[in-house]
C-alpha cells in the first residue's frame, strides 16, 4: 500500500513539473516585439565622471583623468567646479560638462495650507487655500 502511495504521488510531482515547464513566462516580452537594441549615442568629447568638493579643494573627474580646479585638460583649462558641473575654456571656447546631462532641475512650488476662517457675519467657518 505504501509503494502504491509513494508511486502515485512520484507520478502527480513529475506530472505538475511538466506542466510548470509548458506555462509561458509572464515577464517576456511579446514575440511579435523582437529584438530591441540600445540606441543610446555614444559621448564624443570629454565626459564628467565625478566631483569631489572639499574645503579648499575641488578635483573633477574627467574621462577618467583627475583634474584640480586651475589645471589643465587636454586643451582646456577647467576654472569652474560645482556640485552637477564643471567648466572648461579652451580653443573651442566655454564647455560646461554636467555630472547628470539629461537631467534638469526643477523647483517645486511651495506646499498649499489651508486655514479656518470666520466669515463676516461669524456664523459660518470656511477653509481658504494659501501658500506657506
Amino acid at each position: 500500500m505504501k509503494t502504491i502511495l509513494f508511486t502515485l504521488a512520484l507520478g502527480v510531482g513529475a506530472a505538475q513539473a511538466l506542466a510548470a515547464e509548458m506555462l509561458p513566462d509572464p515577464t517576456r516580452p511579446p514575440v511579435e516585439a523582437g529584438v530591441v537594441e540600445f540606441a543610446g549615442t555614444a559621448a564624443t568629447g570629454p565626459v564628467l565622471q565625478s566631483v569631489m568638493i572639499r574645503p579648499g579643494h575641488r578635483t573633477a573627474l574627467i574621462s577618467g583623468q583627475l583634474v584640480v580646479e586651475g589645471e589643465r585638460f587636454g586643451d582646456a583649462k577647467l576654472i569652474k567646479i560645482s556640485e552637477s558641473e564643471v567648466t572648461l575654456i579652451g580653443p573651442e571656447g566655454r564647455q560646461v560638462l554636467k555630472l547628470f546631462p539629461g537631467v534638469e532641475k526643477n523647483f517645486a512650488r511651495p506646499p498649499r495650507r489651508e486655514v479656518l476662517k470666520r466669515d463676516k457675519n461669524k456664523s459660518k467657518l470656511n477653509y481658504e487655500q494659501k501658500a506657506l
